[in-house]
């Protein structure tokens, strides 16, 4: 009696073990088929989709076991494939970007899944030319540009400031000057000390100018010597070769010391001369 209740125990241990569902996994570069295989069958089949994770999930009932080991895949579309069997069976597909539509085939006892795998783009070795670097302490091109242009404007600023600064002390020093005449050249001395030789009628005053102010250093009456300054002046030689009359003058600065009404006191004398019969 107790040989044939052992005897019923193992065989209903045995048949239930035997009951179990198998889980084939096909993949190749072209296709993922995963195929279920059941002895009794399965029951309430659904598909899911968890977004957040680009997971489809597989879930079905059945009383069969079913032993998968989880498969990770490399340079597929497919990250991993993996079952879980606690309470209700859910087979979970994980992708590396968009999940793949599958194609199912259902029967009573099986049940195929098959992912088609897009086809791989032949991979082109270019080796991408080398950029080098921009070094931050090199100026660049518009640097180069900015730079020119800034330096152009500032020496256009300098000659048109030195144009009018020219043509404003012209006026400002001969305006008061009374009578007519014209302002032959000039005969620079030193960085402030320049001489003006200014004619008026047939005689050239030589006019010394400072930062002091402004004196007759001498007349020219001579009608020669007056003629050779003319000349030179129209010819624009240097005007060194017509200081040779101012050598008897040993101390030239120190006669720079009369006021501008030691001008006008001359020129009136002038005047007063030709005036008489």
């Amino acid at each position: 009696m107790v040989k044939k209740f052992l005897f019923i125990i193992l065989f209903t241990i045995f048949a239930f073990e035997g009951y179990c569902a198998e889980l084939k996994a096909n993949v190749d570069e072209k296709r993922a088929e995963y195929i279920f295989t059941f002895q009794k069958g399965y029951s309430a089949f659904e598909q899911l989709l968890d977004e957040t994770s680009n997971t489809l999930i597989f879930t079905f009932d059945t009383s069969e076991n079913i032993v998968f080991e989880r498969q990770n895949y490399f340079d597929m579309p497919i990250k991993s494939a993996y079952l879980s069997s606690k309470d209700k069976k859910r087979f979970f597909i994980e992708f590396k970007g968009s999940p793949i539509e599958p194609i199912v085939n259902k029967t009573n006892r099986q049940i195929s899944i098959v992912f088609p795998l897009p086809e791989k783009m032949p991979e082109i070795n270019t080796v991408p030319a080398a950029v080098p670097a921009a070094n931050p302490s090199m100026p660049t091109t518009s640097s180069y540009v900015k730079m020119i242009s800034g330096l152009i404007f500032v020496l256009i600023m300098i000659f048109l400031l030195f144009f009018v600064l020219k043509v404003f002390f012209k006026k400002q020093l001969f305006s008061d000057i009374p009578g007519s005449g014209r302002l032959l050249g000039k005969v620079d001395l030193d960085l402030r000390k320049s001489l003006y030789f200014y004619e008026i009628g047939d005689i050239i005053y030589i006019i010394g100018i400072t930062e002091n102010g402004m004196n007759v250093i001498d007349k020219i009456n001579d009608e020669v010597e007056a003629a050779k300054i003319r000349a030179g002046f129209i010819k624009k030689h240097d005007f060194k070769g017509y200081m040779s009359f101012f050598k008897r003058k040993a101390h030239l600065d120190d006669e720079l010391t009369s006021s501008n009404a030691i001008v006008e006191e001359k020129l009136n004398s002038i005047r007063n001369r030709k005036k008489q019969p």
